[in-house]
């Protein structure tokens, strides 16, 4: 036997050991950052605020791309189109507020359809757009179909195949540029024309997807930035990798779909096996009945935990990000693929476009405290006390499939009370904020998944999925801001920031 054949077989002898399937045919996050699929989990153009992102092409196959945006509340889009890049490319945008409508902008030549780079004086510009979430295909009651509540949200680039042929040399950077080391694509109008119609005859993908396309072969990753020029801060993350997404059954007619299609979605793949590990470090191969399913476990957690900083002598401010992104399968009849709403979430679309869950959270202090409550004064008291009140853990809503939760501090100096809960805050329910107890200005906080309540208030049985994981399938991260006015004798404003991902667990029930 040749040696790279022995090798292949005795690491499928571990693999089949450890339980672990080939990653050709079940999906998983890669911890090197390389993917079929990219997650990015927040955008936002709010607050003065810019978004800025990349794509990066790893290999020497030219990609066929989609890129989609969604907003907040309900994972509706707000832009949608195909990216095309030649290889070892990348491709660049931004998002901002353009007079209360969220714009995306590109300096970047990379072919799109349609081919955004130009079309504002050098610019490639577009705005957002509100149509799948108003008029006939309105999913709330009538005040909520405004272009802000695109304002943040978060979005997803998946590969749709590799690209050979005239279509990969037309993506190809070759023409002379607009400065040193510039170059443009080849011929971007030819795949533009490749989903057009010219005096009645259709493009060459308009009438058969798959030319020039073969299977997704992967090497993608990316990564975002919000920046505030004003403030002089900028957080920056990497996007989330998904691998083995695509089975190799897929036709590429399947994969590859024009520009504003609803497909390929997180749906669109074949592979029903997910590849991960519990709280334990346990390999777990767990088989569902549909891809998304396998895709949500890959985000399944039934805890997530991270740090809080709201010091006021920094002028410290902390948000934390929650995002559920594939919440709309299971909520919103327009893209559910079974009966709504769908385990693990519990709640269905509601006319005012949210579908809500419930869960808690615990906050400690950096020596291990926790808010207490001791009723009466806060002065000497004569014995005997008042019994000390631990707090049962807070419970509350999250009701967008991206939201904010920040944390704030109580005005008063009264004596400790519990973390209050004020949801709702910036008009569409993707911000929740607590009000911690004086004295604890900083800490961590655990948020618990599985707790699920009925719509009277009694406990249910723990949240969890087909395969018995617990919780709810989220991401996201901390985002941390300090300003500093006292350099130069008080004359000059630092600001700093940074960004720090959710730490969480996994378990499965037996």
């Amino acid at each position: 036997m040749k040696r790279n054949n022995l090798v292949t077989a005795v690491l499928a002898g571990v693999a089949g050991i450890a339980g672990i399937t080939s990653s050709a045919q079940a999906v998983n996050i890669n911890p090197d950052g390389l993917g079929q699929v990219l997650i990015y989990p927040y955008y936002t153009t709010n607050n003065g605020l810019q978004t800025v992102l990349s794509v990066v092409n790893t290999t020497d196959e030219a990609k066929a791309v989609k890129v989609r945006f969604l907003e907040s509340l309900n994972s509706r889009e707000v832009l949608d189109f195909n990216l095309y890049m030649s290889e070892y490319d990348v491709w660049t945008a931004a998002l901002y507020d353009n007079a209360g409508a969220p714009t995306m902008v590109t300096a970047d030549s990379s072919c799109t359809v349609p081919y955004f780079f130009g079309n504002g004086n050098g610019l490639g510009v577009q705005p957002f757009f509100n149509y799948a979430y108003s008029g006939p295909n309105a999913d709330a009651s009538p005040e909520r179909p405004s272009i802000t509540r695109a304002s943040e949200g978060h979005f997803e680039i998946i590969e749709m195949g590799a690209m050979y042929g005239g279509s990969a040399l037309a993506a190809t950077h070759v023409q002379p540029g607009l400065g040193p080391n510039q170059q443009l694509p080849a011929d971007c109008e030819a795949l533009v024309g490749a989903w057009s119609v010219d005096a009645g005859v259709l493009g060459y993908w308009l009438a058969d997807s798959s030319v020039d396309i073969s299977a997704p072969t992967g090497g993608l990753f990316g990564g975002a930035a919000l920046i505030n020029v004003n403030e002089g801060t900028m957080y920056s993350y990497d996007a989330k990798a998904i691998n083995g997404f695509w089975d190799a059954s897929v036709s590429a007619g399947v994969r590859h779909s024009g520009p504003g299609d609803e497909l390929p979605s997180l749906t669109s793949g074949l592979a029903t096996t997910a590849n991960l590990f519990d709280d334990q470090g346990n390999a777990l191969a767990l088989t569902y009945a549909t891809s998304i399913e396998a895709v949500s476990a890959l985000f399944m957690h039934d805890s997530v935990m991270n740090e809080y900083a709201i010091i006021e002598g920094l002028r410290a401010r902390s948000e934390w990000i929650l995002t559920f992104p594939t919440k709309r399968f299971y909520i919103d009849p327009a893209f559910a693929v079974s009966p709504v709403p769908t385990a693990p979430f519990t709640d269905a679309l509601r006319d005012n476009a949210t579908a809500c869950e419930d869960l808690s959270i615990d906050f400690w202090d950096r020596e291990e405290g926790v808010p207490l409550t001791v009723p009466g004064s806060s002065g000497p008291q004569p014995s005997p006390l008042p019994p000390v009140i631990i707090p049962d853990v807070v419970s509350f809503e999250l009701c967008a499939e991206t939201n904010v939760i920040r944390f704030d501090q109580v005005e008063v100096q009264d004596p400790q009370t519990p973390a209050t809960p004020i949801v709702g805050t910036n008009g569409f329910d993707s911000l929740v904020t607590f009000s911690l107890p004086v004295g604890y200005d900083s800490g961590w906080a655990r948020i618990d998944m599985p707790i699920n309540y009925d719509n009277t208030g009694v406990l249910q049985a723990d949240r969890m999925d087909a395969q018995g994981l617990l919780g709810l399938p989220v991401v996201g991260y901390w985002f941390q801001t300090f300003t500093n006015g006292n350099l130069v004798g008080g004359t000059v404003l630092a600001n700093y920031g940074g960004i720090f991902g959710h730490k969480g667990t996994r378990q499965q029930t037996p």
